[in-house]
């Protein structure tokens, strides 16, 4: 055997990094937020502080990721829901996952997603405020 690492592309972007971390509380519950992108990060804890999303207060874990290969079709939002999860998709490129019973955000956001439109309408949406 080589000690030679073959390199495999993250198709699924599993191991992207996200350098942007922010830790608080809201009340009792500790809070995380991180992204590979810094404005998604604050534009996510700048709405979490205001209480903008209604029922978003009992997310303890907000993980954004900003996929600059994602395709930036236009399309309509389709939420999806199904007992503990519940998904949106915008287009082919964008998809956001809240799982209630573990209080957790996954996202994964095309380019052509501004922030605004993130914390204005999408979130909101997925968290069906």
């Amino acid at each position: 055997m080589t000690a030679e690492t073959s390199w495999h592309p993250d198709l699924l972007r599993r191991f992207v990094a996200t350098p942007y971390v922010f830790n608080g509380s809201v009340g009792r519950q500790q809070l995380c937020i991180q992204s590979n992108d810094l404005e998604i990060a604050l534009s996510v804890r700048r709405s979490c502080i205001t209480h903008r999303f209604k029922g978003g207060s009992d997310i303890l874990l907000w993980k954004l990721i900003r996929d600059s290969a994602a395709p930036e079709d236009d399309a309509q939002i389709l939420t999806i829901s199904d007992g503990v999860l519940r998904t949106l998709h915008l287009g082919t490129g964008t998809v956001l996952i809240y799982d209630r019973e573990r209080a957790e955000v996954l996202g994964f956001i095309s380019p052509a997603v501004k922030t605004q439109e993130l914390s204005s309408s999408l979130i909101p949406s997925l968290l069906g405020t």
